[in-house]
């Protein structure tokens, strides 16, 4: 069971960088002037440096463009409102997760920036974009834009907007054109539920969008009743669990630690970090240790979200020794599994399907969560009778006569579709081996 945050899938193909650092240096600069560091966190002090729209589609919003980590910074109380008030609204869109993305995943070459919108001092919508690439048109610059996205740690990244402001992703859209960039913007894994794809239905809509399925995630919805829920698993599983639970009852010290607060952020991290290389990862050197990048990332993310009170680790242990582990975030009544590990010196006991349990049954018990996200789509999930939830792939642009009609049209067609499967096909061939997750049914927990 030790997995990663992953669909089951080799890792994209990357893109070669914009071969003109220039360009993209003009194209990427924020119309309104930089902002020296304030030290307040509400954007208060920001937004009187940057003008309303005068757009009328738009009138009465801000937009705010920040190129640095320091001036990202200065938005993160504002920032983590927003996500705690959005009902779908995701970890993988925090403060927390994108800035420890954007410190630890870039090389000082690359470019990003990231655009909030407020009203009347009040966030309403956050989106950070990294530049693929661009090139010069007569009238434009066209920008080739992602949001963060690393099949191994982060995705899902969509537009983060307010309940019943999903149409903030068109007015981030209309200020980059303001600034004459024409933006292609690719976000990856969103469900149907996200904003952006929300605001698309809308048939008054400015944007244009080519989307196809991307995979799914699974999750558990917390039952009320924990042994009519066990219930309906198989013999076989079942069986599994009960003779796991005896094996972890005769183990010297045996014990269950859900939510543990008694350690510090950097105790559980560590020994997260142990039990996690001692499975499959570990001897393929996939693990977190054999990318200390993701090391870090995963570790700053940690202690961002402890501050904020999200961070939650889940233990099995014998004594001193951990036998099986989560990295969980906790939004709301929602508990994101974002990366599980266990011992495969204690594989008799079944510690990772074990934890699950203990897991689920906790929250069975104190009613405090509604659902547990597994955030894959994994063979050994179907042991669970877990739900499923499609994901999508997008890639929106701005309504251009004949342009768009056309884009539509063609992205709607087989011929897209094949295209689309060739270049994944490619980037599985691409895709380092120590990336490459394990198959799916190749292991049980």
């Amino acid at each position: 069971m030790t997995s990663s945050y992953n669909r089951m899938e080799s890792k994209p193909p990357t893109y070669a960088p914009a071969t003109n650092p220039a360009l993209m240096r003009r194209a990427l600069a924020p119309r309104s002037r930089t902002v020296e560091g304030p030290s307040r966190t509400d954007g208060s002090a920001l937004l009187r440096s940057h003008q309303a729209s005068d757009d009328p589609a738009t009138a009465g919003i801000q937009i705010i463009q920040v190129r640095t980590l320091e001036e990202l910074a200065d938005h993160a109380d504002s920032w983590n409102k927003l996500l705690e008030e959005s009902p779908t609204g995701s970890p993988m869109q925090s403060y927390p997760q994108i800035s420890a993305y954007l410190e630890t995943q870039l090389t000082p070459s690359d470019n990003w920036f990231c655009l909030f919108a407020y009203i009347q001092g009040e966030l309403i919508g956050v989106l950070p974009l990294i530049l693929v690439r661009s090139f010069r048109l007569p009238w434009y610059s066209v920008c080739i834009l992602k949001t963060p996205y690393d099949v191994l740690h982060t995705g899902s990244v969509d537009c983060l907007a307010s309940p019943g402001r999903e149409d903030v992703i068109e007015v981030f859209v209309r200020h980059l054109m303001r600034s004459r960039i024409l933006p292609v913007i690719r976000i990856r894994e969103i469900a149907e539920s996200s904003p952006t794809l929300t605001h698309l239905k809308n048939p008054c809509g400015a944007l244009v969008a080519v989307r196809f399925h991307s995979g799914a995630e699974n999750f558990i919805d917390v039952p009320q009743d924990f042994e009519a829920y066990r219930a309906d698993f198989s013999t076989n599983f079942r069986r599994q669990l009960k003779r796991g639970g005896k094996k972890f009852d005769e183990l010297p010290g045996g014990q269950f630690r859900c939510r543990d607060l008694l350690r510090t952020v950097s105790e559980n991290f560590d020994r997260f970090e142990r039990v996690e290389d001692a499975g499959w990862k570990g001897v393929s050197d996939s693990s977190l240790r054999a990318m200390p990048a993701n090391l870090r990332l995963f570790r700053l993310a940690a202690e961002r979200f402890n501050r904020l009170g999200w961070m939650e680790w889940n233990f099995l242990e014998a004594g001193d020794q951990t036998i099986a582990a989560h990295y969980a975030v906790r939004k709301g009544r929602v508990l994101y599994l974002l990366k599980i590990g266990y011992d495969e010196a204690f594989s008799g006991c079944s510690p990772g399907n074990l934890l699950l349990e203990k897991v689920v049954e906790s929250a069975c018990k104190s009613g405090a969560l509604d659902e547990i996200n597994c955030v894959a789509d994994c063979a050994w999930h179907r042991n669970w009778n877990m739900k499923q939830r499609l994901l999508h792939d997008v890639i929106i642009l701005p309504c251009l006569p004949l342009v768009g009609k056309w884009l539509a049209r063609f992205g709607t067609s087989s011929t897209c579709g094949r295209i689309i499967a060739k270049l994944r096909r490619r980037g599985s061939a691409l895709a380092s081996p120590s990336l490459t997750p394990k198959p799916a049914n190749s292991y049980v927990p």
